[in-house]
């Protein structure tokens, strides 16, 4: 398709038969440049960032290793049961989004406490807006956590 002053020109093409459900599907969302190294995996980056600030508490860091620790068996339960449950293609499109929905979540809620020391305030301030922000960074690894374990607790056979 071309665009022409402010109209398209071309074809439209129409979903084939059985397929619609396609366009149910969540927008993928991308990680960003900061997350595609140093591994290939945005969720193990984003871990490895929020490792890196130096004034987390380990109740933080607590919470980052069950992050990672429930993304990888969500992914190995995932690859060992797409197959083998016989899931459609909608269902198996859908749970294949959520570790990058999850990992989207997280680095959201890392990107805002990462901002916090941008922040032109008095000490007490940042310092309030910090814990704010550590506070919701845990809450969000921690539902990231729950949210896989759940999917695969209720869409495992037994």
């Amino acid at each position: 398709m071309s665009i022409h002053g402010n109209r398209k020109v071309g074809c439209v093409m129409s979903m084939s038969h059985g397929w619609e459900w396609l366009d149910d599907l969540p927008d993928e969302w991308e990680a960003p440049s900061d997350l595609q190294s140093p591994t290939p995996y945005p969720e193990v980056n984003v871990a490895i960032q929020i490792l890196s600030c130096d004034f987390l508490g380990f109740d933080v860091r607590a919470a980052i290793g069950h992050f990672i620790a429930e993304e990888a068996l969500y992914d190995m339960w995932f690859v060992e049961n797409v197959e083998a449950d016989g899931w459609g293609g909608k269902k198996a499109a859908l749970l294949r989004e959520v570790p990058m929905e999850q990992t989207r979540i997280v680095y959201e809620s890392w990107k805002t406490l990462d901002a916090v020391s941008e922040i032109d305030a008095p000490n007490d301030v940042v310092r309030e807006r910090r814990v704010t922000a550590i506070a919701e960074l845990k809450a969000a690894l921690q539902r990231a956590a729950e949210e896989f374990e759940r999917i695969r607790t209720e869409n495992s056979a037994g």
